[in-house]
């Protein structure tokens, strides 16, 4: 009885190890994909975050990628909350045409980013963004 004890709580453990690794990362689920000139972005979506992928234009998209979560850290907590997605606009800057694609630059509260589009598109003026962490 004493050891059918030990290797319950022993099967626990282990099961419960193990889940915490796996924990640190998500399965993003393909959303769509836009082609600009040589290269194509994958969109994914993982738990209402969105996560892209750079490839050749030629290039399958996978239907699914593993990513971390934004909120993974070297020690998993089970009490971690996931941060509420904020967007903030971002007004155009500048841009750069290369070849077939067009860079499109953007500030938003001190912060850069950049758009990829077709080099005979126009950019926006503004566009919404994800407000990244300081």
């Amino acid at each position: 009885m004493t050891i059918q004890k030990t290797l319950l709580v022993l099967a626990v453990l282990t099961c419960a190890s193990t889940s915490a690794v796996a924990a640190q990362t998500l399965t993003a689920f393909k959303t769509g994909e836009v082609t600009t000139g040589m290269t194509k972005q994958c969109v994914y979506d993982a738990l209402g975050n969105v996560y892209t992928r750079t490839m050749a234009s030629i290039a399958i998209c996978p239907l699914n990628i593993k990513v971390r979560p934004p909120y993974a850290s070297a020690s998993v907590s089970p009490t971690v909350e996931r941060p509420d997605p904020r967007t903030v606009t971002a007004f155009k800057t500048g841009e750069q045409t290369t070849g077939m694609t067009k860079q499109c630059f953007y500030n938003a509260l001190g912060s850069a980013y950049t758009q990829s589009i077709g080099a005979a598109e126009i950019c926006p003026l503004n566009i919404q963004v994800a407000l990244s962490p300081r």
